[in-house]
């Protein structure tokens, strides 16, 4: 259900993006405000473009949300603290803390809806396994800097 969500909101931010821009493009005066001049097939493109908003918002959840094993010492509980503060710096704030599961979403409102509601970056303790879960993008720069700091690099 999770990755059918992810789906329809970036059709959603796809379509706005694709309206925002003609809507400059009529409002400037490049285009005229007629789909049938507008478009070379006229509304036959534009049921081809939404073809193809469809098709990219079916495959963009599975490559931009991942879920990845850090290579750190310890385990959540003997970084906690450290994960905390890490997190914080990139603007991160606790959501949700439990024993064996960290939940962090952004400060920030606005990057938030630039990530279309869906920067929750979450810390997950399997038995001996760390798992961390969120938009891959963020997850990189994440992982990185916990491994460099919880492996004596800082």
């Amino acid at each position: 259900m999770r990755y059918f969500i992810r789906a329809l909101k970036t059709f959603i931010y796809f379509t706005l993006l694709f309206v925002l821009i003609i809507a400059v493009f009529v409002i400037s005066g490049t285009v005229e405000p007629d789909v049938e001049t507008m478009f070379r097939d006229g509304y036959t493109s534009l049921w081809e473009i939404l073809g193809i908003m469809v098709i990219i918002s079916g495959i963009y959840p599975k490559l931009s949300y991942t879920r990845s094993v850090p290579g750190i010492k310890g385990n959540l509980s003997a970084n906690r603290v450290q994960i905390t503060t890490l997190m914080q710096e990139f603007g991160y704030e606790v959501e949700h803390e439990s024993v064996s599961k960290m939940t962090f979403r952004l400060k920030s409102r606005g990057a938030r809806l630039a990530r279309k509601y869906e920067d929750r970056v979450t810390f997950e303790q399997d038995g001996e396994v760390l798992y961390v879960e969120g938009l891959k993008k963020d997850l990189v720069r994440i992982i990185s800097r916990m491994e460099y700091r919880l492996n004596g690099g800082e």
